[in-house]
C-alpha cells in the first residue's frame, strides 16, 4: 500500500492503523461479509472507489474520519444493493 495516498491516515510501520473502535468495526464487517460470499474484492474496490470520488467532489479525504466515513457509505450502499 502507498501510505502517501491516504494523507492524515495515522500510520504505524507505514501502515494504516484505526484512529477509533467504530473504523475497526466497519473494515472488520467489511472483511466478514466479502468472506461470507457477500461480495467479491473487486465489487468492494468498485464501490469504494465510486464513494471515494464522490466525496471528493465535495471535500478531500483528509483523515481517518473521512475514509472510515467514506469505507462505511460504501459497505451500507454494496449490501443494500446486495440484499
Amino acid at each position: 500500500m502507498d501510505s502517501r495516498r491516504l494523507p492524515g491516515i495515522p500510520l504505524q510501520d507505514d501502515e494504516p492503523v484505526f484512529a477509533s473502535p467504530w473504523q475497526a468495526r466497519t473494515f472488520a464487517l467489511a472483511v466478514q461479509c466479502h468472506e461470507q460470499g457477500v461480495f467479491s474484492w473487486t465489487e468492494w474496490a468498485d464501490e469504494l472507489s465510486r464513494h471515494i470520488a464522490e466525496f471528493e467532489k465535495q471535500a478531500p479525504v483528509v483523515d481517518s474520519d473521512d475514509y472510515y466515513t467514506v469505507w462505511q457509505g460504501a459497505l451500507e450502499a454494496l449490501v443494500e444493493r446486495k440484499r
